[in-house]
């Protein structure tokens, strides 16, 4: 994990996603100011999934044969575009064009990170791997709020725009300058090249992606029925927006500190297992998050979450890189980019249909059955499928170290 590669990528992770979570809780207010309203301001925060949905897949499997480097920094320019285009935008509708665009560059930056690091990481090791570079995303999420609220009270909305696109254009450099082309590793004895191309239909035949890809849509559907609305249930049981905030912030700090541990263990463990247990803990927080009304409950429930969305999310990955050696490193994580993609925009839809129909609670309940529901089809779809490799020769006494080519 301390090589080049490893830390160019997580420094340059880090910043983009530090960038990104600086304008997008702002966005909607953002176009509400330009004449935005109802659905159009909805869509100032969904819209970036459906771009992100359609180019996904394509991001991910292009990678495989071409290279992970030049889709990383195209993806990280999209983003510097997408930040000057909100500083010059006139209309609502160029705020939603260029929310669209970042999708494009969301497609492109993170599932074609994380296939870098699949190529990178030994085989049994992924847990442990993914369980670290997982903290530059939650760090960075977690930061960017905060210097964006600081910068806007300071300078204003354009020096919030003017800082997400100094930070992407910071992050490309680093990538273009610093990161080797293409990752190599030593293999081990026996074991295959991996595969760069496979077809959408040939990677969902591998029983192991297709579970992933459904449950990554089923999870985010839980997330878009519930994200929008957490925020707006706190408020309505009275507690003040800087505790929000901290709220949030926990959930987060939990899940960023559970992360390197977790790793570990499902480097250890069986996957499928630990998998199954951080959704169904999940699901369960989840489902209180409706029923408890006070601020105590509500940051308890919250870091239980983050605990428990660690687990299932570094035993995911682990899993990705194992059916991705199979069928495509980045075919399968770009399908999963499309299915978490879906999930946010039905979820988003659903969840505001059910909240109008029969109270804010609903979104919570549904969200938690979206992801129960998951699990035994999980279960059952990968039942007798590996999710870690076999030994392919006799175990070398140290495992392989990864390498990059320049």
């Amino acid at each position: 994990m301390r090589s080049r590669p490893f830390v160019v990528l997580y420094a340059a992770v880090f910043v983009a996603t530090m960038g990104i979570s600086m304008v997008s809780p702002l966005l909607p207010v953002y176009a509400e100011r330009l004449g935005a309203t109802g659905i159009w301001i909805g869509l100032t925060f969904s819209i970036f999934a459906v771009t992100q949905t359609i180019f996904g897949p394509f991001a991910g499997r292009l990678s495989d044969r071409f290279g992970r480097k030049p889709f990383i920094v195209a993806g990280l320019l999209l983003y510097f575009a997408a930040a000057l285009g909100y500083l010059t935008a006139t209309t609502y509708l160029q705020v939603l064009a260029f929310r669209a665009l970042s999708g494009m560059g969301t497609s492109l930056i993170f599932s074609v990170s994380r296939a870098y690091i699949g190529d990178l990481v030994p085989p049994n090791h992924e847990g442990r791997w993914f369980g670290v570079f997982a903290t530059a995303d939650i760090i960075g999420f977690g930061v960017g709020p905060v210097v964006a609220g600081l910068v806007r009270e300071v300078w204003g909305f354009d020096a919030v725009f003017l800082s997400m696109a100094a930070l992407m254009a910071s992050s490309a450099l680093i990538v273009a300058t610093l990161l080797p082309r293409r990752a190599r590793r030593a293999r081990e004895p026996g074991e295959p090249e991996p595969a760069t191309n496979v077809s959408f239909a040939r990677a969902l035949r591998d029983r192991l992606a297709f579970a992933l890809t459904l449950n990554a849509g089923l999870v985010s559907l839980s997330f878009g029925a519930t994200f929008s609305f957490l925020a707006v249930r706190m408020e309505d049981l009275g507690i003040e927006p800087a505790l929000i905030g901290v709220a949030f912030g926990a959930e987060s700090v939990s899940s960023a500190l559970a992360q390197p541990v977790v790793g570990q263990l499902v480097d250890r463990f069986d996957r499928r297992l630990l998998f199954s247990l951080g959704l169904a803990w999940s699901a369960a927080l989840l489902f209180l998050l409706g029923v408890v009304q006070s601020l105590g409950p509500i940051l308890l429930l919250l870091i239980g979450m983050g605990v428990g969305s660690a687990v299932s999310w570094v035993a995911t990955s682990a899993m990705q890189v194992v059916a991705g050696r199979r069928v495509g490193m980045g075919t399968v994580l770009g399908l999963g980019s499309a299915g978490n993609g879906v999930g946010i925009v039905v979820g988003s839809v659903a969840g505001g249909v059910l909240v109008d129909a029969f109270g804010i609670g609903w979104a919570f309940y549904f969200g938690a059955a979206c992801i129960t529901a998951g699990i035994p089809v999980f279960l059952a779809l990968t039942r007798g499928v590996p999710t870690r490799e076999t030994p392919l020769a006799p175990a070398a006494p140290t495992p392989a170290l990864a390498e990059a080519e320049a």
